[in-house]
């Protein structure tokens, strides 16, 4: 059988042999007509035109297509009284977590147009909603997940500063990540006191500041400002700004107030402040706008060690902090006012389970990712654990306990060497910066 292909759609055309009849799949058949009808304006696209809503009866899903896919999948669903204002309306997919919204690219009154996001693995309810009125079927949509760890940069246990394409540069270790979108990164390399410039599709690594040993960084809502706080005192801090390509200017040149170790900077929703906590355990803020006005909510919080390195990130979603304290091996939530619970860890170990009966050794790193689950560097057991927002299940997603290594691939066969510095991308990607291993790797669940 011979294929020809329909460029104007993008599909192709099954011919029988000797004048048999043509063939076009459903779905191609639906997204040329898309193509088509959608056109392109101002903005990209062009709303189908269509009979508006009608308040007055309600509104139906009779069935969608495909049964089955990932991210981004193009999404029919067939139905009544959707209108023809793509603002009146939203779809939404949930699974076993949480709803999300698909993004729609056209609309009439019997067939909406989309996109599906990301979720969970496993079965979807699509849920229909215009101009408050919702519906959905009994039909499900099965979300296939994709998961790989792939090498971006650097080779293990060569660690030093070298730029270049991907393949030639090498990084030493990384204490801080910022993800800028569209795959690239700020990092920022201890021992060598640098903090370089990656991008991916332009396969290439740069250094854009040196003599400066910053560590996580915080980075605004639009990811077009990153701030570091510099490890050790005075504490320089320093911001990073996308319409100066990234070039470094200090904001402050010292926080005197706080003479330990600072390993993270974090935002708030607000972001007006710069919030750390240091290595004694004084938790703390700096006005942006005015740097000189710091202020130290608590001198002391739990986990306060003059041995310990910890990590800090903010949850915009419960508006709270977490971190980690490497030698206790456990997980802290603390409020804004600085009150302090414990969150997850039982002690020294590698156990799976419920957060306060989980294992780490030594969690380093730590992320609140877009859905609000917690992310841990368990930096010692060269391993990458979730902590479910939902359920407070904490399990190891990537890595295999106890054993080092480069490998990537399928996450439960990667192996990593001490995983430690973090960031999530628009995306939820994450990226994996790793201590003695001296890479850079990314986590991708779609």
């Amino acid at each position: 059988m011979k294929q020809k292909k329909l460029s104007k759609f993008g599909g192709f055309l099954e011919r029988k042999p000797r004048g048999g009849t043509l063939h076009l799949t459903v779905a191609l058949l639906v997204f040329a007509f898309t193509a088509v009808m959608l056109g392109c304006k101002e903005n990209g696209e062009t709303p189908l035109t269509g009979v508006a809503h009608n308040p007055a009866i309600p509104v139906e899903v009779n069935t969608f297509m495909p049964d089955s896919g990932g991210i981004r999948t193009k999404f029919v669903i067939k139905g009544s009284n959707f209108g023809n204002d793509k603002s009146k309306v939203s779809v939404f997919f949930k699974d076993n977590e949480t709803e999300r919204k698909a993004v729609i690219i056209g609309i009439n009154n019997e067939t909406i147009y989309c996109l599906a996001p990301r979720q969970n693995g496993g079965s979807n309810i699509v849920r229909v909603e215009v101009d408050g009125k919702a519906a959905s079927t009994a039909k499900t949509f099965k979300y296939l997940v994709a998961e790989n760890v792939s090498h971006i940069v650097g080779v293990r246990g060569e660690g030093r500063a070298t730029d270049g394409s991907l393949a030639e540069g090498r990084i030493n270790r990384t204490f801080g990540i910022a993800a800028l979108g569209n795959d690239e990164l700020l990092t920022f390399e201890s021992l060598v006191n640098t903090v370089r410039f990656i991008s991916v599709p332009s396969n290439k690594i740069i250094t854009i500041q040196t003599s400066f040993d910053g560590t996580q960084p915080a980075i605004t809502k639009d990811r077009s400002k990153v701030y570091s706080i510099g490890r050790s005192f005075p504490h320089r801090v320093y911001v990073y700004e996308k319409n100066t390509l990234w070039a470094p200017k200090i904001v402050a040149a010292q926080i005197a107030s706080a003479p330990g170790i600072i390993m993270s900077a974090c935002l708030d929703n607000e972001e007006q402040w710069l919030y750390f906590r240091e290595r004694g355990g004084a938790f703390g803020r700096m006005e942006i706008a005015n740097p000189t006005n710091v202020e130290i909510i608590k001198a002391v919080t739990p986990g306060a060690n003059s041995g310990d390195y910890n990590y800090m990130s903010y949850s915009p979603i419960e508006d709270c902090f977490y971190y980690t304290v490497q030698g206790q091996h456990s997980v802290y939530k603390m409020s804004k006012a600085g009150d302090v619970e414990l969150y997850a860890g039982n002690g020294l170990g590698r156990s799976d389970g419920f957060r306060t009966d989980a294992q780490f050794n030594q969690g380093s790193g730590i992320l609140v990712d877009l859905d609000g689950n917690i992310w841990i560097a368990d930096s010692s057991n060269h391993t990458i654990r979730k902590i479910n927002k939902n359920s407070g299940f904490v399990s190891t997603v990537a890595g295999i306990p106890g054993v080092q290594g480069a490998s990537s691939g399928i996450p439960a066969l990667s192996t990593f060497d001490y995983p430690y510095a973090f960031a999530v991308d628009e995306n939820n990607a994450m990226f994996i910066g790793e201590s003695w291993g001296c890479t850079l790797r990314k986590l991708a669940i779609e």
